[in-house]
Order: structure tokens, then sequence, then C-alpha cells
């Protein structure tokens, strides 16, 4: 057992050392802070965080490297790593910073445009992908918190811009699945399907494809190409309508009586 020295002159002008060391460890087990700097190549990626003023040199330390976490630890796993500058908290076991687990802090602060809410009513679950930003106000890449990795650091106040959006309105039973405009692609796949949309362009593939309407189904397009070994149309087509409220014949009448089969070309 160790055996502390009672003289202040001894132990810096603590009287009771023990007591201050709990003390201590009391007060690191939960701290907040912000990611100073990420290391996305190591085995788990980690973090070190600066806690307090990095200004005041006697106020503030910074972490050694702490391991990132995820929502699952085993099997079915979800990564969103941390950037710089992101708010975090700290949970220390017994206040051993070194071993401490990193977490988002979850916490916005009205006068900073970068940490504004995704909703503002209940029933609403929004997820947005923003673009970062570095010192010059630009996005950054990735790298080991320089200051130019992946979010940043003290990137300039401006417009936020929202690279990807997926949100569900618990209410109108709306889903939303968003991307960048002219950028970029959604990809739907699974089941032997996929649906690609990219550049203005939907691209779908399966080994069937079915289209059941109960009252109508319309197409509008300004050309319409179709390619098959056999195609086969089931349904009554009318020829010479100028409205489509136009009231059509049951058939085309020709001199010779009522046709058989109707062809027609363009022109």
């Amino acid at each position: 057992m160790v055996k502390f020295l009672r003289d202040p002159a001894s132990t810096g002008g603590v009287s009771d050392p023990e007591a201050a060391d709990i003390d201590r460890r009391a007060q690191d087990v939960v701290k907040f802070g912000k990611i100073k700097e990420v290391d996305y190549k190591r085995k788990p990626p980690a973090y070190r965080v600066l806690i307090g003023d990095e200004k005041d040199e006697d106020n503030h330390i910074i972490t050694d490297w702490l391991p990132a976490g995820g929502m699952r630890a085993k099997g079915d796993r979800e990564t969103h790593f941390l950037e710089n500058d992101e708010k975090v908290v700290l949970l220390a076991e017994g206040g051993e910073l070194a071993t401490a687990q990193v977490y988002p802090a979850g916490t916005y602060t009205p006068d900073n445009e970068d940490e504004k809410e995704t909703t503002d009513k209940a029933g609403v679950w929004r997820k947005i992908f923003a673009k970062p930003k570095s010192k010059d106000g630009q996005g950054g890449e990735g790298g080991q918190g320089d200051g130019g990795g992946e979010g940043g650091q003290g990137g300039q106040q401006g417009e936020e811009e929202i690279l990807g959006e997926i949100s569900y309105d618990r209410n109108t039973g709306d889903w939303l699945i968003k991307g960048i405009k002219d950028k970029g692609s959604i990809t739907l796949e699974g089941s032997g399907c996929k649906i690609v949309m990219k550049d203005g362009t939907i691209t779908l593939k399966a080994k069937n494809v079915v289209v059941e309407a109960d009252d109508k189904f319309e197409s509008k397009t300004k050309q319409s190409l179709h390619t098959a070994d056999a195609f086969k149309t089931i349904g009554k087509t009318y020829l010479g309508l100028e409205d489509k409220g136009d009231t059509p014949q049951d058939k085309v009448v020709t001199e010779a009586g009522p046709a058989k089969q109707t062809f027609a070309k363009v022109g």
C-alpha cells in the first residue's frame, strides 16, 4: 500500500493527496471536448480530443489516441466516424482518460449555422450529409488531424451545402432519399433486381418487370424505343383521336368493312 506524506511541503500544498486524487478521478469520469485530430488509417480509427481552451496553456489538455466506437460491437455494424472540431463527450472508467470512450455530444449551439437541427417537429427522422469545411471554407480531403482532414478545422461561415438526405415522416408516411443534383447516383439493389438513378437516367435491371394499374397507365415522352425478341400488347389502341377526351369508335372501319389489323407509321 502506498503511503503519502502529509506534509504540505512534500505534496505541493495538498495536505490530503488521497482525497485530491479521488476528487480528480470523479471529475474526469465525464468530460466534454472536441475532436482535435483524427487518424482514419488506424485499426480501429482513433481520435485525439481537446478538453478546455486551447488558447489557455494552463487550462487545456489533449488526450492520447482513443479508439473510435460504433453502433454495434459484433456482426452487424454501422460506422460514421467523427470529424475535426466535432463536439464529443468522454466517458472514463475510474477517471482514467487514457482508456476513455468517445461519443458525439449531440448538442447544438443556435449561433453556429453548421449545427442546425435537422427537423423542427416530432415524428420526423432525418439524416443529412453536409459538405465538410476546411480552414479556407472549402471541403477538405481525408487526413490525419492536420486541419485539412475530413471536417476540417475552423471552416469559414457560409451557406451549408447538403450532399445527401434520408428522411421519414411518421405523420404522413413519406420517405425521401435525395442525392446531389446532376452528380453522384442513387442505387437500389437486391433480390436479383437493380435500379440506378444517375445523370438524369433511370436504369432498371431485372429478370421480369411487371406493371399493374387498376385504373389507368399513362406514359408521356418525346421518343419511345422498344427492342425485344417478342413484343405482345393486350388491349385496345384507338387511332385518329385529336384529344384524349374524345369518344373513340370500337373499330377502324374501311370501305371493305371493319379492319382486322391496323398499322400506323410516322408521317
